[in-house]
């Protein structure tokens, strides 16, 4: 099954996967017919477009450019949720003359009257004019998640580091939305946990399909103001967390 809500195009699968790898590919107008005249797209780049007329555009400068940084694209892992869908991959790409590894994703959150909503993360250096992304609206009901996933969720709010390294694997390791790696084993994860002090997470919903749990919504952290994020928290084995990926601007 997939969530097509719009004409034919030539893109198969479902929107979160598809997004990125046909604007790396430059598929735009394909692209376009898929997304149909029920979507919005929010770009932490070029900012949100909601009609045909100005979705084109948007997609058209998104894949200039992918196209100008030579982009590649790799898949990392999908979620399915009730209410919305995660995909995660990694962009490898020229910017300012460096080749970079930025992680990306997708969040295709489906509304009422078959609307959607697309909003990609990846940490890039925002065009000069564009304005901060606004805040994601808190879940009017609360949004239930795993107990593991609460826990650690709780504890990075009140900065209760203990706590929160509890939920993690011993070989555990955080991936930052620079694409920096934190490992437990040798106290960097910590580290970095620490750096980041108390955030105010109001979580806006989540997609959990037992094996990774994409927990999104608005947060302030230490000198910044609130945003919205993505949480993308991957459980081991053991049950604890193995892998938390990390995306905001």
């Amino acid at each position: 099954m997939t969530d097509e809500r719009s004409p034919p195009s030539a893109l198969r699968g479902r929107l979160a996967d598809v997004f990125v790898p046909a604007l790396v590919s430059g598929s735009v107008d394909a692209l376009s017919r898929r997304l149909g005249n029920r979507a919005t797209i929010d770009d932490p780049l070029y900012g949100r477009a909601s009609s045909l007329a100005s979705i084109a555009p948007l997609l058209a400068r998104v894949a200039t450019y992918f196209a100008d940084g030579k982009a590649t694209y790799e898949h990392v892992c999908s979620t399915t949720g009730v209410d919305r869908d995660a995909s995660e991959g990694r962009l490898a790409m020229t910017i300012g003359g460096e080749t970079r590894l930025l992680p990306i994703a997708i969040v295709a959150e489906r509304r009422r009257l078959r609307e959607i909503e697309l909003r990609v993360y990846y940490n890039v250096v925002a065009a000069e004019g564009r304005k901060p992304r606004s805040p994601l609206l808190a879940a009017c009901a609360e949004t239930p998640l795993a107990s593991l996933i609460e826990t650690v969720v709780e504890s990075l709010r009140h900065g209760a580091l203990e706590r929160a390294l509890a939920g993690f694997e011993e070989a555990a390791r955080i991936v930052d939305p620079a694409g920096r790696i934190h490992v437990n084993a040798d106290g960097t994860l910590g580290a970095y946990l620490s750096e980041l002090g108390d955030l105010d997470l109001k979580v806006a919903g989540a997609a959990d399909d037992g094996r990774t749990a994409c927990v999104e919504g608005t947060i302030v952290r230490r000198g910044k103001g609130p945003g919205p994020a993505l949480f993308a928290f991957q459980r081991g084995d053991s049950g604890l967390v193995r892998e938390l990926r990390i995306y905001w601007e």
